[in-house]
């Protein structure tokens, strides 16, 4: 009777253990220890999603991490809103070692990302561009980070003022805490705003694209440029993996142009 009876009783605890595993690779992914804070929100590997930011309250099903370099951030009125209030010590910065607050989806190659009506304004007026007074280095954009947040390899595309070149797009390859930067040239963006477009193509490199706000995108076609003419970014490209994080980021270089907001009114991803 007590060889039967271990059996089954055994059988319950290799089912019980394994049901734990699982649960444990789902909740935290294997992305090391990060520099600062991260929520683990949801991954959205190679799923369509279309956020228009709809309500207002926190982001819903974003990963985050470093949320405390920037914490007033969430949705407002339908859309993402990041008020840029305090840059003591950099510490919204996302350039060499620094790295800032990114809200991001984990995608898998291939796939695209659209951020819509993205950049940056006022704290009275988030559609309206801050002015360029004094050189500052006022964004907001969208990130690729590889999967690991302590490895500091990422690359952006982000709009707003880089110093004496106001109303611009940036664009910048990190590459183990090394940054290359380039820009579109002043008075490019007008009005402080884009949509940008981030392929990431079969062989995980990364094409990019902008154009003006297309505000009627549901009907109107858009009508993408590619960055710089090539749609690459400047430098060396980390070499990412199968997955990345892809997502919004706002920040500054020292107190200059601050306070400010990022905004964008949706992103969508297609596999």
């Amino acid at each position: 009777m007590k060889k039967f009876c271990l059996l089954p009783l055994l059988l319950i605890c290799l089912s019980c253990s394994n049901t734990e595993a699982e649960s444990i690779d789902v909740l935290i992914p294997d992305s090391g220890d990060p520099p600062g804070d991260k929520t683990d929100g949801g991954a959205n590997d190679n799923t369509k999603v279309a956020d228009a930011f709809e309500g207002t309250g926190a982001l819903v099903d974003y990963i985050t991490n470093n949320a405390s370099a920037l914490p007033e951030v969430g949705r407002v009125d339908g859309r993402y809103r990041a008020a840029l209030t305090d840059n003591t010590d950099n510490v919204t910065l996302h350039f060499n070692e620094d790295q800032g607050r990114l809200d991001a989806k984990l995608v898998s190659f291939p796939f695209e990302f659209i951020a819509r009506n993205i950049g940056i304004g006022t704290l009275d007026d988030s559609q309206t561009a801050p002015t360029s007074n004094n050189a500052p280095y006022n964004f907001s954009g969208v990130q690729v980070h590889v999967e690991d947040f302590s490895s500091i390899n990422s690359s952006h595309v982000v709009v707003g003022h880089r110093g004496s070149t106001a109303f611009t797009i940036e664009g910048k390859n990190t590459l183990d805490g090394d940054s290359s930067v380039n820009d579109i040239g002043a008075g490019t963006v007008p009005d402080g705003r884009a949509d940008i477009r981030i392929v990431g193509n079969e062989d995980r490199t990364l094409s990019v694209y902008w154009q003006v706000p297309n505000l009627d995108y549901q009907t109107i076609a858009d009508d993408w440029t590619l960055y710089n003419g090539s749609g690459d970014l400047p430098g060396t490209a980390p070499e990412y993996g199968e997955k990345v994080y892809i997502g919004l980021i706002t920040y500054a270089f020292n107190s200059t142009g601050v306070p400010f907001v990022g905004t964008c009114d949706a992103i969508q991803i297609n596999p």
